[in-house]
């Protein structure tokens, strides 16, 4: 059981990595080529979540060490804690771009590629989002729970850039900043919450006070 969950574990990791490594690519040209700010912070984001698959890669192997077995709950922990904030400063860093881009707007140039590309993306976030939260919960895994809630985070990003995207081709309103500004206080919340279990009443209390050991002590 243990090295089967240890294997569902890694092989999570890998996939979350190699999926926001593609959007991040995909995301930069996009971004580039239409002059959005956001599409390429999103892109940045990507990048940067990439860093959560590592950390559940390294974090599961250093708990299935023979040395480290009995810590394994403590290490999850632990990871889950690096990825929250890492989820937090990415919303903090969404603030303060918002904020700048209210004050001093950057003109933009969305088309139908640029529409098709995030609707592409927010559908491959969705899934992955749905992958990781749902083995997570299967397999009691906070590391993923967690990482499946900062990629469906990544999803609504990409939806607010989405609606910016359709207003500003109708309308020619650039609202990009304030949708970004209300997203990213959402994720820094839920961030804060994977950080302080207490602060919310749904967030996996039963598996951070008994994670894994029902499944990890024989």
């Amino acid at each position: 059981m243990n090295n089967s969950r240890s294997k569902t574990i890694q092989k999570s990791g890998y996939f979350f990595i190699l999926t926001n490594f593609l959007l991040a690519i995909f995301n930069i040209i996009v971004g580039i080529l239409s002059n959005s700010l956001a599409i390429a912070s999103d892109a940045i984001h990507s990048f940067t979540d990439s860093i959560s698959g590592f950390l559940i890669i390294i974090s599961e192997k250093l708990a299935t060490h023979h040395k480290l077995t009995q810590h394994r709950a403590k290490i999850e922990r632990i990871t889950t804690i690096i990825i929250a904030l890492i989820i937090t400063i990415i919303g903090v860093e969404i603030v303060i771009l918002s904020i700048k881009n209210i004050i001093s707007p950057e003109e933009v140039d969305y088309s139908a590629p640029t529409i098709i590309v995030l609707i592409v993306s927010i559908i491959a976030k969705y899934a992955l989002a749905t992958y990781l939260k749902k083995t997570g919960k299967s397999i009691k895994s906070n590391v993923l729970i967690a990482s499946g809630a900062e990629t469906m985070n990544d999803t609504w990003i990409s939806i607010a850039v989405l609606i910016s995207a359709v207003v500003y081709l109708i309308w020619q309103i650039n609202i990009e900043s304030y949708i970004s500004l209300i997203i990213a206080i959402v994720i820094i919340k839920v961030g804060l919450e994977f950080i302080f279990p207490h602060l919310s009443k749904h967030h996996h209390h039963h598996l951070e006070k008994n994670p894994d050991h029902s499944i990890h002590h024989q």
